[in-house]
């Protein structure tokens, strides 16, 4: 008697092909909206830009706001995997605030991801749906950028660092505004360069201060 081939490696390559068509969508759909914006990142020009059929995008993300939680969710782990590659063998507080704001510095040049996040945020006002959609995600990398600043010392409780948190994203969304409006980024990092001195002052500002506690 035959046996039925196993269906594991069957169903691997399913899940294989899947991924590869939601990795397509989403670098698509981060291209678009760097280069064309919100309202032209339309799901027929993602699908397009993508190279894969209309059916087979709306299969994975049946609608255009499960794209943009999907592109914002991207960008949550490529942030989360520039830091812990920066972070590897850094001891003192001092190497892991330097490591930090380089891997946000990286973020900002390393591809149209951090652009597009600011895309969708601008449309998130006038469209409920997109509001919905990417809600739980925006709150994910909020949280999760406040636990990285917590990892700089284990003394300071990390709602002490949500200030930091609101004004280095308030910060990064300023730079991706101002490469969209074609400020060389070599000025861009003069400026950026500036920045860090002021935050790196804050950030032991507050270390200190629980130190002496």
């Amino acid at each position: 008697m035959t046996l039925p081939p196993p269906a594991a490696p069957r169903r691997r390559k399913q899940l294989d092909r899947s991924a590869a068509t939601q990795e397509k969508v989403v670098h698509a759909a981060a291209a678009l909206l760097q280069t064309n914006g919100y309202a032209a990142t339309t799901v027929q020009a993602i699908a397009r830009q993508g190279g894969i059929s209309l059916g087979a995008m709306q299969h994975h993300f049946p609608t255009k706001a499960l794209v943009m939680a999907a592109v914002l969710r991207h960008y949550g782990l490529k942030r989360a995997s520039l830091y812990r590659r920066a972070m590897t063998h850094k001891i003192t507080p001092a190497e892991k605030i330097d490591a930090m704001l380089g891997a946000l510095w990286t973020l900002i040049c390393e591809g149209p991801e951090f652009i597009a996040t600011i895309e969708i945020e601008l449309a998130r006002r006038s469209d409920a749906e997109l509001a919905e959609a990417t809600a739980p995600v925006l709150a994910r990398i909020d949280s999760f950028m406040t636990r990285w600043l917590a990892n700089l010392t284990s003394n300071v409780p990390p709602t002490v660092w949500e200030p930091l948190r609101l004004l280095a994203t308030t910060m990064l969304r300023g730079l991706a505004l101002e490469i969209v409006r074609g400020t060389p980024l070599s000025e861009l990092e003069k400026t950026y360069a500036i920045w860090c001195s002021f935050a790196r002052a804050e950030y032991f500002k507050i270390i200190s201060a629980y130190q002496k506690s």
